[in-house]
């Protein structure tokens, strides 16, 4: 959702795009042309339900998916005896051990026990008390000279604890929890899944009142820095939700539209080729597919049993004609009728329609098109209307518009953006496509720069990026985490494109913490290099347009508006002009006297902002001296100019 308003517009630039040249793309080989999701598995090989005669034969069948050997959790199958497991599913992941279940007397299930023969397991962690899995159970399991670990508490709130702890003590990176009402089971289930893949404890709480046990815990662990609460007030009310570290809720009007909502707030982090369906009124099934889940970074999406499952629509929104719905459980649980209703329909022309929109207008914008390609996914799902609940087409007659006003597939707000036509917004796919586009390039002009701006390395639209979505803490990887951030959301699916971590992606080695502010955003003169290893796009460049752009920019002028801005953005362009190997040497001979004519006229504006004799111009020119000392093939009497004013620059805006 595009929050923050920008004063100003690309007329120009749209008058310039009909000069553009029809030239090859330069596009490296290994690099395709969309992103959309990517089906990782396939498809003969991948069941679209498993299921045995009871609740214990199919946690086997799940457990046989997984792979996993050597070490099991076991859960109990009754409905009192679930809800000790209810929070499993993390420490299951992390151990890369299956959960197996057992019924209430005193003889170890028999399926269950078949499985743990057959895949050799030697540890046994038990959730429940020997009131719940009876002391003959755990007699038997000795029996086959597998280890015991008790996990029971005395309540359901303890062995949540517990369960946490141990992650915390066997080196779990725990830095997050999830919180959910402990008298209700579908809304830990929810997020079981997403919580395992990041290794989040799910605490469970009462709704008035933090459990004592709960409180410890977190105090015991400092490291614990954030949490994420599932269910409304009615479960978790606000006392509750303000002992815990920086929540954020995340509720429906029922347990299955939470489940509807946590899915969406956490799609970032969620692949859609794969899909489970389980029944949330048992609960048993989704418990056990939980680790499964997060193998595949799925949601599990919960039905009950009756009516069409909160999320299947958004579900469907992002699933590709190539994703698979596996259902958990048997028909007496999960109707095939109701797995049909979540399954994808054919929308691979549709998707390639608007993939090629895309990368046309991003590349008449100079914006690398896998770039705005993640961005509206990221928005919308590349959605511009409305889905036919059906039949999953378009309603061109139904424009696509979120609950805070974002409209269509890059999710322009009117009301920080009055300028733009609202009408067209809505109906026209092109120009809220164009909109977008103008808006991101607005954000990468004012907004911190990185490098030397080449516009064809994705890295150095990180800021930008972030300021599309919106310029507050929120999206500071150090006040939330990476992975809770807009912008690495967005690089996170470039790196799924790229099958590599983009640097400022969740994962990879280089995250720009250690430079962000502890909470607010950068300040807007900040700067940074260009990180490395970066990432090219795939921009397809006309290198007319680029200089003309360029020249646009060095000549482009407002009253009482910072100069050197100006030559920061024709900068951008002339040096990824530079750049492309589509340009001759003779060329760059050309485009290089430019460039050392733009960095000695932003000198000088520097120079004489520092005149100006106050805070934020001596902040300003700090960054055109940065700016200058990023340049390539500059002399030394330049660089030592740069160097120096920017160490005086940077000095007195500090004192001041």
């Amino acid at each position: 959702m595009v929050k923050k308003k920008s004063k100003e517009t690309r007329g120009e630039k749209i008058i310039m795009s009909k000069l553009k040249k029809a030239l090859a793309a330069l596009v490296m080989a290994s690099m395709a042309l969309t992103i959309v999701p990517l089906n990782v598995f396939a498809s003969d090989t991948v069941p679209t339900r498993l299921a045995g005669t009871n609740a214990e034969q199919t946690a086997v069948r799940i457990a046989d998916q997984t792979g996993w050997t050597g070490t099991a959790i076991l859960a109990s199958s009754t409905s009192y005896g679930v809800v000790d497991a209810l929070t499993s599913g993390p420490l299951a992941y992390y151990l890369k051990a299956p959960i197996l279940l057992t019924g209430a007397g005193n003889i170890l299930d028999a399926a269950t026990k078949d499985e743990l023969v057959k895949l050799n397991l030697t540890k046994v962690y038990v959730t429940s008390g020997t009131a719940v899995i009876r002391q003959g159970v755990l007699d038997e399991l000795k029996a086959m000279n597998i280890t015991v670990v008790p996990l029971g508490g005395v309540d359901r709130f303890e062995t949540s604890v517990k369960i946490a702890q141990l992650m915390v003590t066997l080196g779990a990176p725990v830095t997050k929890v999830a919180v959910a009402y402990g008298w209700l089971t579908q809304d830990a289930l929810s997020i079981a899944s997403i919580a395992s893949q990041a290794s989040q404890p799910i605490l469970l709480t009462d709704s008035a009142k933090l459990p004592e046990i709960v409180q410890e815990f977190l105090k015991e662990n400092p490291g614990i820095t954030t949490s994420d609460v599932i269910g409304g007030t009615g479960v978790i009310n606000s006392t509750v939700l303000n002992q815990l570290p920086k929540p954020t809720r995340h509720s429906g009007i029922t347990a299955y539209d939470t489940n509807d909502q946590v899915i969406k707030d956490f799609a970032g982090s969620l692949l859609f080729d794969r899909v489970y369906l389980a029944n949330g009124v048992t609960g048993i099934d989704a418990l056990s597919g939980a680790p499964l889940a997060a193998q595949t970074k799925s949601a599990i999406v919960l039905t009950d049993g009756v009516n069409s499952p909160a999320a299947g629509a958004f579900v469907k929104s992002r699933m590709s004609v190539n994703s698979i719905v596996t259902a958990l459980g048997g028909e007496a649980v999960v109707t095939e009728s109701q797995r049909n209703l979540v399954n994808a329909e054919d929308t691979s022309v549709q998707n390639a329609i608007i993939a090629q929109k895309l990368e046309d207008i991003a590349n008449q914008n100079d914006i690398p098109p896998a770039l705005v390609k993640a961005i509206a996914w990221m928005e919308s799902g590349w959605k511009q209307y409305k889905s036919d609940p059906t039949t999953g087409q378009p309603l061109t007659d139904q424009p696509f518009i979120s609950a805070d006003g974002g409209i269509g597939i890059m999710q322009i707000s009117p009301a920080n953006y009055p300028e733009y036509d609202v009408a067209r917004l809505k109906s026209d796919l092109d120009y809220n496509i164009e909109v977008g586009c103008q808006i991101l390039n607005n954000k990468f002009r004012a907004y911190p720069k990185l490098g030397d701006g080449n516009r064809n390395v994705l890295e150095n639209w990180y800021f930008a990026v972030w300021a599309y979505n919106a310029w507050t803490k929120e999206n500071n990887p150090n006040y939330y985490t990476g992975q809770d951030a807009y912008q690495d959301k967005v690089f996170g699916l470039l790196g799924k494109k790229y099958n590599s971590a983009i640097t400022f992606a969740p994962g990879a080695t280089i995250l720009p913490k250690a430079l962000l502010p502890l909470t607010d955003p950068p300040n807007l003169s900040s700067c940074w290099s260009t990180p490395t290893p970066l990432h090219s796009g795939d921009l397809a460049f006309d290198p007319e347009s680029l200089l003309m752009n360029g020249d646009f920019w060095y000549n482009y002028e407002i009253p009482q508006q910072p100069r050197g801005d100006y030559y920061v953005q024709a900068l951008a362009f002339y040096n990824t002009f530079y750049n492309s190997p589509l340009v001759s040497s003779g060329d760059k001979e050309i485009v290089s006297q430019k460039i050392l004519d733009t960095y000695s006229k932003l000198l000088d504006a520097a120079d004489a902002l520092v005149l100006e004799n106050n805070a934020t111009s001596y902040a300003i020119a700090a960054k055109y001296y940065w700016t200058v000392l990023q340049g390539p093939n500059l002399d030394s009497a330049i660089k030592n100019r740069a160097g120096s004013g920017y160490q005086n620059a940077s000095a007195k805006a500090n004192q001041s």
